[in-house]
């Protein structure tokens, strides 16, 4: 697994690493401390996901997730910010990060979010979860409504069955929940555009939810995982770039 850290503190990202690798023991790391220097290997190398942080000394983090978004489509990103604000993290949901981690969590949360987002789950702070339910208008998940989890911290991956989903539709939401836009997904999956389409529209439907938004959010409050996230290859993004510009929720 490679794994991109985005971060000008150097003992936040030595930190982060140490878990990393407890995580994780055959782990390759990379490091940036800029957000020049965290593009540059994000747009560039083989990776798994980048974990980054929103205040950087030469730009802002949501400024290098909109760039990710159009040129690394299929890399998923976990936004680790000193920010709580749940407007930031609505804003960074909305510009396909696949996750948000407060830098305030304890070493037990921070290590219990980091195991969840490799997993292929999703993490948002829990204080912020019902707010953005509210925004968004979506109250609160049945507790016997489909795709019920097993709790956060248990370990297993959910699978097609679990959730009541087709294997097809298992992995379109799979990628739609890392970030890809319906037409890059067609291309990943060999399928005709219109097709996944009517998969996402499922999804939403069996979900009961409107947007790939409320998607992220119900999947980090019931604590689902959909696999590790395979590694990324920029020269295939490029190709997924250019179909990923007309996106869609």
């Amino acid at each position: 697994m490679r794994v991109l850290i985005v971060d000008d503190h150097e003992l936040f990202r030595a930190g982060l690493a140490l878990l990393l690798r407890d995580l994780f023991p055959g782990i390759e790391l990379l490091h940036a401390s800029t957000l020049s220097q965290g593009l540059k290997h994000a747009l560039g190398e083989l990776l798994n996901i980048v974990f980054l942080d929103l205040d950087l000394p030469d730009g802002y983090g949501c400024n290098a997730l909109a760039e990710l978004r159009e040129s690394r489509p299929s890399l998923p990103v976990i936004v680790i910010s000193a920010d709580e604000t749940v407007e930031t993290i609505s804003r960074c949901i909305e510009l396909r990060a696949m996750g948000y981690v407060p830098k305030s969590s304890p070493p037990e949360a921070l290590h219990a979010a980091i195991s969840a987002v490799l997993a292929g789950g999703v993490f948002l702070p829990a204080a912020s979860i019902a707010r953005l339910r509210h925004d968004m208008g979506t109250g609160e998940a049945p507790a016997n409504g489909p795709g019920k989890a097993q709790p956060s911290g248990n370990s297993d991956m959910s699978s097609a069955s679990d959730l009541g989903l087709s294997p097809r539709e298992f992995e379109t939401l799979a990628w739609l929940v890392r970030g890809l836009p319906s037409k890059a997904i067609a291309l990943k999956m060999g399928l005709e555009d219109i097709t996944v389409r009517k998969y996402v529209s499922h999804l939403l439907t069996h979900f009961n939810l409107r947007r790939r938004t409320e998607l992220i959010v119900m999947l980090a409050d019931r604590g689902i995982k959909l696999g590790v996230p395979p590694v990324t290859d920029p020269a295939h993004d490029r190709s997924l770039s250019a179909v990923g510009q007309q996106r869609t929720d």
